[in-house]
């Protein structure tokens, strides 16, 4: 219990930077990355599918409560939930390219916004298609730069033993 909790912390403390971070970003830039994606991206590919999940769905209640929030409350934890489970399944074919990470987290990215278009297609809050389509893209780009950087955060508290991965239970 208490080895998990640097764990716990440092997730807590990415998702927090990650939620705030994206209100430096001029409000005209036509689509902004979805930060919070890519800590639970990093948190999936490493330890799985319910990781992912759990971190997706604590990054997304985030989302929801930070302002301006989602418009459906819990509909983007929902959404961070369903998105860290599908990469955190990619994590099986990670070994097999490099570039299966960047697929899952764009992959990610896009069940979030596909989320996002249809709650505004049922009349829920404003997304318009360009505005999608420019956030998937600056996710992906921002997945180039900054998800080795949050794997090797992962690995280095899987290093020191703060996490589970790898070992037998006794």
């Amino acid at each position: 219990m208490i080895a998990a909790v640097p764990v716990l912390l440092s997730r807590t403390v990415l998702l927090l930077v990650a939620v705030l971070l994206p209100t430096l970003f001029p409000s005209g830039m036509p689509g902004r990355p979805d930060l919070v994606l890519l800590v639970v991206a990093a948190a999936a590919l490493m330890h799985g599918p319910v990781t992912g999940a759990l971190v997706g769905l604590a990054g997304g209640w985030l989302v929801d409560l930070v302002p301006p929030g989602g418009e459906p409350l819990g509909a983007g934890a929902l959404s961070y939930a369903v998105a860290g489970a599908l990469v955190g399944a990619a994590r099986r074919w990670a070994p097999a390219s490099p570039l299966v990470p960047w697929v899952a987290a764009v992959g990610g990215a896009v069940v979030i916004q596909l989320v996002r278009g249809l709650t505004a297609a049922a009349g829920v809050g404003v997304a318009h298609p360009t505005d999608l389509l420019w956030s998937v893209l600056a996710t992906g780009l921002f997945a180039l730069l900054l998800l080795p950087v949050l794997i090797g955060v992962e690995r280095f508290l899987i290093g020191r033993g703060w996490s589970r991965v790898g070992r037998v239970r006794s």
